[in-house]
Parts: structure tokens; sequence; C-alpha cells
């Protein structure tokens, strides 16, 4: 075994991480895995992957990767002979050159612009076609208001009846009731004992939890007891998570800096939270009043 593999499955141990959790992470076969950390680099396709799956392997447990490439340049597979990069690079500029490979290219772009074509006379034809519809005014019979009408009685010496006004419905509807106030939802730290951080929630029955990373990727685990996640991998930049629990939520974090943490709509203050990883405990305090 290598150093480099001994390195890489001690933070993996440490973290309680299987092969199977990197395994979901990254996508990279567990039988390469295992040849990492016993330092058999030669069963990796190639020195190109060597690299980048050493890479995510240490990205998955917490260490930096560009250290460990540096740190341990010498374990891993050399490069492939100048005669092969060659070759390699031929065989590309002889497909990029390939007659065959241009014209189906040029249908493709053919096939575009022909469905643009028959796109754009689509349109003008709809346009045309309502430019074209006009609509005709219909004729109203010149009435003058009242022309004709009678009303009863009259000219016949019966006086006119009064209408009286109907009664009108005054009474006012009762006012709604004012909706009760939210309780206003707070997360504080209450402990701190080495990496693992206690806090605490108050106005809430549930934890719904948001993980979203920032601008690095980060490992995280999130259940409600240490171990046993309802949802673990990798978030990417930009990438958010989210989860609701019971009133107890334990939150495991590769980068913690790479994350913000987000409690029933409340960002947590995680500056205090720099270890990697780093484990966060949060529980729901019951308030005076229960």
């Amino acid at each position: 075994m290598s150093e480099l593999g001994q390195v890489l499955q001690k933070a993996r141990e440490e973290k309680g991480i299987t092969l199977d959790d990197i395994q979901r992470v990254t996508k990279i076969q567990r039988r390469y895995l295992e040849a990492i950390e016993r330092g058999h680099f030669n069963m990796l396709p190639g020195h190109f992957y060597a690299r980048a799956f050493i890479k995510s392997y240490a990205e998955a447990v917490g260490l930096d990767p560009q250290q460990i490439l540096e740190h341990y340049q010498a374990d891993l597979p050399s490069q492939p002979p100048t005669e092969q990069v060659e070759r390699l690079r031929r065989r590309r500029a002889a497909s990029a050159n390939n007659p065959l490979q241009a014209s189906r290219w040029i249908a493709k772009a053919l096939l575009v612009l022909f469905v643009a074509l028959i796109i754009g006379v689509t349109y003008l034809a709809i346009v045309n076609n309502d430019g074209d519809i006009t609509t005709q005014p219909i004729p109203s019979e010149n009435v003058s208001p009242g022309a004709g009408v009678v009303s009863p009685g009259e000219g016949q010496g019966v006086p006119p009846v009064s209408r009286q006004p109907e009664p009108s419905d005054n009474t006012a509807a009762p006012a709604p009731s004012p909706a009760p106030e939210a309780p206003k939802v707070s997360v504080t730290l209450a402990s701190q004992n080495g990496s693992l951080f206690q806090y605490d929630l108050q106005g809430g029955e549930k934890i719904a939890v948001t993980l979203k990373a920032t601008h690095d990727r980060s490992w995280f685990g999130v259940g409600e007891a240490k171990g046993k996640y309802v949802m673990q991998g990798e978030l990417k930049s930009g990438e958010e998570k989210s989860v609701e629990l019971g009133k107890t939520a334990f939150i495991r974090l590769g980068k913690p800096m790479n994350v913000q943490l987000t409690v029933n709509g409340v960002v947590v203050d995680t500056s205090k939270v720099v270890a990697m990883p780093s484990d966060i405990q949060i529980s729901v305090k019951e308030s005076a009043a229960q």
C-alpha cells in the first residue's frame, strides 16, 4: 500500500465514510477506489483518469486535492510516452479533416435553416391573415328612448302609481378577527465541543434544513441522528438541497465554509464552523409558555 493510499483511507475512515458513499458522490467505480487505497495505480484507466480519480477522492473526504497531488507526485503513474501522445494528436487531426464529418455538419446546418424558414413563412402568413380581417359595425335602429311607449293609465284619467323605494340592507358585516401572529424563528449557537456545534431552534415544531454551495463543492450528510442520513452526497457550486426533519437534525459538512445553512427560512451564522469536516446538531427548544 502506498503512502498516498494510506492518507486517503485514513481520512475516509475518520469521517465515517464508506467506499460506497464515495462511489455515489464521485461516480467512480468501487474497484478503482480500492485500487487507489492499495496503491495499485496500474489498474486505473490511464494517467489522466488516475489524477482525476485521486482528486475527486480527496475532495470527497475533505482534503485539499491540489496539495495531495503535489505532495505525492512520486506515487502517481508516469506520463504516457511522447510517441503515444503524438499518435493520438495525429488521429484527432485526421478525424477533424475527414470530409464525411464535414458533410454531416453541413447537413445539420441546412436542416436548421430549413426549419427556421418554415417557421418564418408560417409566421408571416398568420400576420397577413390577421391584417385582412375587418370588423363590420352592426347597424343599430335609430329609436329614441321612450318612443311609442305609453305608461299604464296615461290618457285614461288614471292617476300614476308612485313607487316606494325598496329598503336597502345597511347591516354592517362583522369585522374579521385578526389572525394570530406566527412565532418568531431564531437559531442560536448553544455550545461547541471541538468540531461539533450545538444550535437551539425557537419558534418551530419541525426543522426544515436547506444547504446551498456558495462558491465550491462540498460533501454533506443530513439526518435526525449521527450516521443515520436521510440525504447525503456532494453539493456542486450553486446547487441547493432541502429536507424536512423532526425535532432534531444532525448535519455533517466536508467543507463548511463553502456551504450556506438555512433552517426554517433563517440563515444560520456558521462563521465559527471552519473544521473539515464539521458536525452541526440542531434541536427544537420548547418555549416557556409550553
